[in-house]
């Protein structure tokens, strides 16, 4: 039996590690596959802000504009359609601030937001109602539609018995209309707006994103809604948190592929040499290993990183830095015991260079235990990512942060209402982590001959 097969075997008697693996590949594949299975993580609600997991709203942009003859900015959803229905809350612009009436003999002052004295306010205007403001800021009754003014006692109705001090905020009215853009390859050809049964031909119109309450595509009777869905809930900003874990676990899982890599790259070549030469340069480079493990490497890697700036390359080179002495060590050790073999002793008689002894003969049998240390390095990789993205060092890719970087997000706004903002990402580093750690500790045992029990 090959030793690829024997180690399978062994393999397959370990569910634990399997199961550890199969965790890893599936989550694996989600990052990989995120563009196709989340959307854009960019993509911003504001006006919402933190909606829990599975929470629904109408597919609009923050500002959605529509012109004759314009291209249409609309969500991507809407753009392919050939007609698109907006239902939309409109609203004369918002008045600047309270007003205070002050009732004192008889007689009626007014002030206005800033503190100003007032000879007349207009709570007749049309586009706006008066409301009374209720202790703790909240609306209250809609107040009469009249003209007051400054110096006579205030019209009947407006105080109540024994009230001296009145808040009033002129609160915009709210029509619901009904826009119709007929769109020919994303190009808007005709726009109607419709309240109840007047309609009226515009030129064109913007909408924010907080006031469409619907948006349907196609053919009048078989309209369907576009709604953006939420599975694991939003952020403060209306970005998808499904999104955006899958994206960063893309961030994540390449920090520590590419910094286990370089470990792995430092260490074969440290500990092969050390190895095979011997001798003063051996204690020298293993003695070197000796006192790097006495220095701070989280500390050296916040140093360098606030020193030259955070960047992919330094952050790749500062964590494979910090891992490749356990490596070399491991490397070392095989290559001692491998060097007295007789396949060394031939490869020396035929006339092989050290190079090609170790490049050929010494590395590819030292692979085993390095394939198994490289498996449990990536989720300690991980985590000390993980957490220099918690304390501000992590880097970001745009709006993008890796799972560390979420974590700190979710724990600064952590809250009864959004505690999905910690644990989603949360949970998938806790979830790969897990996997890989569980792998590798079977991939160790299938690799080690001598936990054969068949």
């Amino acid at each position: 039996m090959s030793p690829a097969r024997a180690t399978w075997n062994r393999l397959r008697r370990r569910p634990f590690a399997l199961a550890g693996g199969l965790l890893v590949a599936l989550i694996a594949l989600a990052c990989l596959a995120a563009p196709w299975l989340a959307g854009d993580p960019s993509r911003q609600a504001p006006w919402l802000g933190a909606l829990p997991p599975g929470a629904s709203h109408p597919d609009v942009l923050d500002e959605n504009r529509l012109g004759v003859g314009k291209p249409a900015e609309l969500a991507p959803a809407a753009l392919g359609a050939n007609r698109v229905v907006l239902t939309v809350r409109e609203s004369a612009p918002a008045d600047p601030g309270d007003y205070r009436l002050l009732l004192r003999g008889g007689v009626l002052s007014i002030r206005g937001p800033g503190g100003m004295a007032v000879d007349r306010l207009d709570c007749a205007r049309p586009g706006f109602t008066a409301h009374e403001i209720v202790p703790g800021g909240g609306v209250g009754r809609a107040l009469p539609r009249q003209t007051l003014s400054a110096g006579p006692p205030p019209p009947a109705g407006w105080f109540a018995p024994g009230e001296r001090v009145l808040i009033l905020r002129q609160v915009p009215d709210v029509t619901v209309a009904t826009w119709t853009a007929e769109l020919r390859n994303g190009v808007v050809t005709a726009l109607v707006r419709r309240v109840g049964a007047s309609e009226t031909t515009v030129a064109e119109a913007a909408f924010t994103g907080e006031a469409i309450t619907a948006i349907r595509v196609g053919a009048p009777g078989q309209e369907r809604e576009l709604r953006r869905q939420h599975l694991l809930g939003s952020d403060l900003l209306g970005r998808d948190v499904w999104a955006r874990t899958l994206f960063g676990g893309r961030i994540s899982l390449a920090v520590g592929l590419v910094a286990t890599l370089v470990s792995v790259l430092i260490g074969i070549a440290f500990g092969a040499i050390a190895g095979y030469v011997g001798g003063a340069l051996d204690r020298v480079m293993m003695g070197a290993v000796d006192v790097l493990y006495a220095v701070p490497f989280m500390f050296l890697v916040i140093l360098l990183m606030s020193l030259f700036g955070a960047s992919w390359l330094l952050l790749f080179v500062a964590l494979g830095a910090v891992q490749w002495l356990t490596m070399a060590r491991i490397v070392r050790a095989q290559v001692v015991s491998l060097a007295a073999r007789e396949f060394v002793l031939a490869a020396r008689t035929a006339g092989l260079g050290p190079a090609r002894i170790v490049l050929r003969h010494l590395v590819p049998n030292c692979l085993g235990p390095v394939v198994v240390f490289a498996a449990l390095t990536v989720p300690m990789v991980i985590m000390e990512e993980s957490f220099l993205a918690f304390i501000g060092l992590g880097v970001a890719d745009g709006d993008l942060g890796s799972w560390g970087a979420l974590v700190e997000y979710g724990q600064a706004n952590l809250s009864t209402a959004r505690w999905w903002l910690l644990a989603v990402p949360g949970g998938a580093m806790v979830a790969m982590l897990l996997g890989l750690t569980v792998f590798g500790d079977g991939l160790r045992d299938a690799l080690d001959p001598r936990s054969d029990r068949g």
